[in-house]
């Protein structure tokens, strides 16, 4: 089974001027003349990367570009980033990992999916959902299971915060009759099929491994990485612009594995510059587009299709087991390899070899050294040293290597903090690899490889992974479709009346 409504995790925020004529809309046409989508005061979703965000979005008025503003709320803190601003020192790419920032913006994607799903509609089972005429603001029969993804790097304070306010959103906003507020972690096990094991979740802003036990989770051994999908994408998309942002600056690569300039030298071209509606955009509003979390995540999106294209991931399996793009970068020491050599010998590659083309029709030469290695980029996610230009040249590189290990290390870690033996033997044979960054072939694979360099003899390692995008994309869903259908969960129920009674 899969998602019915899939909604992007962000909602469009209006400006002042707008709130009026949004409050009096519900999005999207819906047959029968009415609208359909959600509204929540200002805010409304879907959203779409691929087009430019609607006009009341900006709160520009004329060419003041102090008071600009593009109303993109992305839900998670995590994701609301801005690739032109430097990070503070020691931030980590999974510093506030699932934390909600925005309440409000998260209600509103619920309510956008009760309206697509018909769930305030009382005889939609027999008169069909077209037809069904249904209250936007009544309440709902069904309970709510809401997913809580914060990781254990967020403070325990704010994780219950955080739990509050989703309880108090779900029962008194969304009138939900019943709650319940699972981890992600215990629903990818559940998905999988397994009450005890050790889940790997390689997703967008890093990896994170917890141990599930007997459906709970441990938290003793979980731990968490940087290298995910977003860092992923970033090391791509600086070989292919040939620079590296390093504490908000671009550090120009000396050799960056391309004949002549890089392919992306003026930077990487998102699906929404392509649109017509573009011209229609202010001088200070495309300014200020370009530097919000929109733009970021909108280039985030393209690096992701071309990370896990099928033409990439044919070329990318190879038995080479060498750390991609190593020599790549200006740095001062000479610890990598000489590449220059490297691209004299493929100076009389084949012009029509393999290659990828980009949105905006850009043609990314895979033949060529660093086109190979970007085939082979998921391999970063394994190997045990970086390239030296990915490392920051400061005084904090030893904590960005202690936040950074690759995956078969970060297992070892999570295990090593369990004390009871034969419950590290349970979880080693029973690892999930789930999440959206993990979609690459072979990882699996690889990852079993590594482990068994690292692990006892004694111990009888198992990676399991779904081949199905579906199943590791929305795992968690999953995982609390089976959990909720469970006879024994039904008591685990928080009901309205025990909320109200006890808050």
């Amino acid at each position: 089974d899969c998602p019915k409504v899939v909604v992007p995790s962000a909602v469009y925020k209006h400006s002042p001027d707008e709130n009026n004529n949004v409050g009096s809309s519900q999005g999207n046409q819906q047959p029968g003349g009415k609208k359909r989508g959600a509204k929540r005061g200002k805010y409304t979703a879907p959203v779409s990367l691929m087009n430019v965000p609607p006009h009341g979005c900006f709160s520009a008025e004329g060419d003041d570009e102090e008071n600009c503003d593009v109303g993109f709320i992305p839900i998670y803190q995590s994701m609301n980033s801005n690739d032109n601003q430097p990070k503070q020192a020691g931030q980590d790419s999974c510093d506030g990992d699932g934390v909600i920032q925005d309440i409000d913006a998260w209600a509103s994607l619920w309510e956008y999916s009760f309206s697509a799903l018909t769930a305030r509609g009382k005889s939609k089972h027999t008169v069909g959902y077209k037809k069904v005429e249904q209250s936007l603001d009544g309440p709902i029969d069904h309970p709510l299971l809401a997913v809580d993804s914060s990781s254990r790097i967020v403070s325990t304070n704010l994780q219950e915060k955080q739990k509050a306010l989703m309880l108090e959103t779900l029962f008194e906003s969304l009138s939900a009759p019943a709650a319940y507020i699972a981890p992600s972690a215990m629903l990818s096990s559940f998905a999988n099929g397994r009450q005890t094991s050790l889940v790997v979740d390689v997703g967008h802003t890093g990896s994170r491994v917890t141990p599930v036990v007997d459906g709970y989770l441990l938290h003793s051994g979980s731990c968490k990485s940087g290298r995910g999908g977003m860092w992923l994408g970033d090391v791509q998309r600086g070989v292919l612009e040939g620079c590296w942002k390093r504490n908000g600056s671009d550090i120009v690569n000396k050799w960056n594995g391309w004949k002549g300039a890089p392919p992306l030298f003026d930077g990487v071209i998102p699906r929404y510059i392509l649109q017509s509606k573009i011209e229609k955009l202010k001088a200070n509003e495309l300014e200020h587009l370009k530097k919000s979390p929109f733009h970021s995540m909108a280039v985030h999106e393209v690096m992701y299709e071309m990370m896990t294209s099928t033409s990439l991931q044919s070329i990318g399996i190879s038995s080479d087991t060498s750390t991609p793009f190593v020599g790549y970068g200006s740095s001062e020491n000479n610890d990598d390899v000489n590449m220059e050599d490297k691209n004299d010998d493929d100076e009389d590659a084949d012009d029509d070899g393999p290659s990828y083309v980009l949105p905006d029709g850009t043609k990314i030469d895979l033949a060529q050294p660093a086109g190979k290695d970007l085939c082979r980029l998921p391999q970063l996610l394994l190997s045990e040293d970086l390239p030296s230009w990915i490392q920051p040249q400061t005084s904090n590189a030893n904590d960005y290597a202690s936040n950074m290990l690759p995956l078969h290390k970060l297992v070892h870690r999570s295990l090593s903090q369990i004390l009871d033996a034969d419950l590290r033997k349970e979880l080693a044979s029973n690892i999930i690899l789930t999440g959206s960054a993990s979609l690459t072939p072979g990882l699996d694979k690889s990852l079993s490889i590594e482990l068994g360099k690292i692990f006892p003899a004694s111990y009888k390692h198992k990676v399991i992974s779904s081949k199905s995008t579906v199943e590791n994309r929305y795992g968690a869903w999953i995982g609390g479709s089976i959990l909720s259908s469970l006879g024994s969960f039904q008591q685990l129920w928080l009901s309205k009346k025990e909320y109200e009674e006890n808050g």
